[in-house]
């Protein structure tokens, strides 16, 4: 998807000009209330909501003895955001100029930052959530929850017009494929051993 997208805004066409048509209409005719309810929504998938929530996660995950966690939690925050600024270095693209409701940010807008965060934050809060959740009912409910709150941020890009709907798309698509490339290695670190070979030494518990 990301790739797609990417050769897409590189050579221009329906994509791009799709683009500008939403972001035309946004500046046109967005109400006023969908603005105010994306400001929260933005903040929280920014460094005002994701440095000390991820901050907090961390701490409670290492308190509660869950190393391991608090370190996926960690390095996956910190890798996407990485990750976003070379990507946003490299294709430079300009933000929609259309008008905002809030004072665009320096940086550019292929992909987005706050999509991908979003994305691989609340995705990965939600999985860990999931694996302790009591019933596969809850499980589900943990993981919608993060999808949607992580949908709602990037939403909210749009709608206050400092992204196109292909930044969004493309941010989300980036914050999975790292989410679930961190995922696959912390599943090998703690997937449970084999069987032992009969007439093996017990296992002794480590930590």
């Amino acid at each position: 998807m990301f790739a797609a997208l990417a050769l897409a805004v590189v050579r221009g066409g329906w994509v791009t000009e799709g683009d500008a048509d939403v972001a035309a209409w946004v500046a046109r005719a967005m109400p006023v209330w969908a603005e105010w309810v994306a400001r929260p929504l933005t903040w929280i998938g920014g460094p005002l909501g994701v440095v000390p929530l991820t901050t907090a996660a961390a701490v409670l995950l290492a308190r509660a003895r869950r190393r391991l966690d608090a370190l996926f939690v960690a390095v996956s925050v910190a890798g996407i955001t990485v990750i976003v600024a070379l990507l946003k270095s490299a294709f430079g693209r300009p933000r929609p100029d259309v008008g905002s409701a809030v004072a665009l940010p320096e940086s550019s807008s292929f992909p987005s930052g706050h999509a991908a965060t979003a994305a691989v934050l609340f995705g990965a809060l939600a999985l860990l959530a999931c694996e302790r959740a009591p019933t596969p009912g809850a499980a589900r409910r943990r993981i919608a929850a993060g999808l949607l709150l992580a949908l709602a941020v990037a939403a909210s890009r749009v709608v206050l017009d400092v992204h196109y709907v292909s930044d969004v798309v493309a941010g989300l698509a980036v914050g999975v494929f790292w989410l679930g490339s961190l995922t696959a290695a912390r599943a090998l670190l703690v997937s449970p051993p084999g069987p032992r070979p009969a007439g093996a030494a017990p296992r002794l518990p480590v930590g």
